[in-house]
């Protein structure tokens, strides 16, 4: 994750950030990273915006414990909360101006719920960014590996994962939840940044 995270999070990421996420961030915003893993968003993200409040999520041990650490080290809140639990949104203290989630969703059994919990922290007019994955062709997938994945179990696994939603459902969940989208970009065939506001505001 780590090694990944100069490509996820590229200029082409916060060139869609400051466009439709930043109008968000009036002054004393907080700003919320649903699955920070190691917390490599939040250094990024204070180091943009030093005056906003962050606070990340995380459960992995291992994650949340690297994540700590950054966390101390840049004054940003982490908090050991389990983002598959109906009700997580009530371990976290006040609201959001803005709410981040990247790689996450395509892995939640329930992605609802965590829309659901993350509409209740965002103050109406405050802006959700979601980055994940998105419904691809098997041939895309396949082409996207440095070499060619043997066709098995473990495979059409990942492939089910990864190849889950489309933007589509995505923005159909998330508008049961209480947003709006605004904006939308494919980063390539299987990536996808949507940008979603708060109603209310």
């Amino acid at each position: 994750m780590v090694d990944t995270q100069a490509g996820r999070f590229n200029e082409e990421y916060w060139d869609f950030f400051s466009k439709w996420i930043a109008p968000a961030l009036v002054p004393n915003s907080r700003a919320l990273d649903m699955g920070t893993g190691p917390g490599g968003w939040l250094t990024m993200m204070k180091a943009r915006y030093p005056e906003v409040g962050i606070c990340g999520i995380e459960v992995v041990p291992i994650m949340l414990e690297t994540a700590r650490l950054t966390g101390a080290e840049i004054g940003a809140e982490v908090v050991a909360v389990d983002l598959s639990s109906n009700d997580w949104s009530e371990n976290i203290d006040g609201t959001f101006e803005v709410g981040h989630c990247s790689m996450v969703l395509h892995e939640l059994l329930n992605p609802f719920s965590l829309l659901e919990n993350a509409a209740k922290l965002i103050r109406p007019g405050g802006r959700l960014f979601i980055f994940d994955w998105c419904r691809h062709p098997l041939a895309d997938y396949l082409a996207r590996k440095e070499e060619e994945p043997p066709l098995d179990e473990d495979t059409f696994q990942h492939f089910s994962e990864h190849a889950r939603f489309s933007p589509d459902d995505v923005t159909l969940l998330a508008e049961r939840a209480g947003f709006r989208e605004i904006a939308r970009h494919h980063r390539d065939v299987a990536h996808v940044m949507l940008a979603y506001q708060r109603k209310g505001g």
